[in-house]
């Protein structure tokens, strides 16, 4: 039987991760908090792409599931909008946003407790703490 090392599929699963990303819960564009786990994530792997080998096993199969659950929605929103299943898949994605970030926290936290990161790696460790402002104006 042939085993794969985690590790070989980090940069895929990251590399395939920013393809989607951007236009993920492209669906709840016009709610501001829609987009808050969408760019929370985006803030964790800035970090974690500095040594992407750092991700562990729980991060990465997270992040598996969330491109599951959006290629699933891909396929359904094109045979049909009107699916009834999509807003339940709709839902599992939020969730699956939700527990990517929480699966890839503590690596995160990892990589940005080191003594004297490099610049770039402490200006996206920074960035991971601050969340869009998600209060409407008036």
């Amino acid at each position: 039987m042939l085993r794969l090392k985690t590790s070989s599929f980090i940069p895929v699963v990251f590399s395939a991760f920013c393809c989607f990303s951007s236009v993920a819960h492209a669906e709840k564009k016009d709610s501001v908090n829609g987009n808050v786990p969408n760019a929370q994530l985006q803030k964790e792997l800035a970090v974690l792409r500095f040594q992407p080998d750092s991700a562990s096993e729980s991060c990465i199969n997270a992040l598996k599931e969330l491109h599951k659950t959006q290629d699933l929605i891909d396929k359904k929103e094109q045979r049909s909008s009107s699916d009834p299943d999509l807003a339940i898949a709709h839902d599992v994605l939020e969730s699956d946003f939700e527990n990517a970030i929480e699966m890839c926290s503590p690596d995160v936290r990892r990589l940005c407790g080191v003594h004297d990161p490099d610049v770039k790696l402490a200006k996206a460790c920074e960035n991971v703490g601050s969340l869009p402002d998600t209060t409407p104006e008036n």
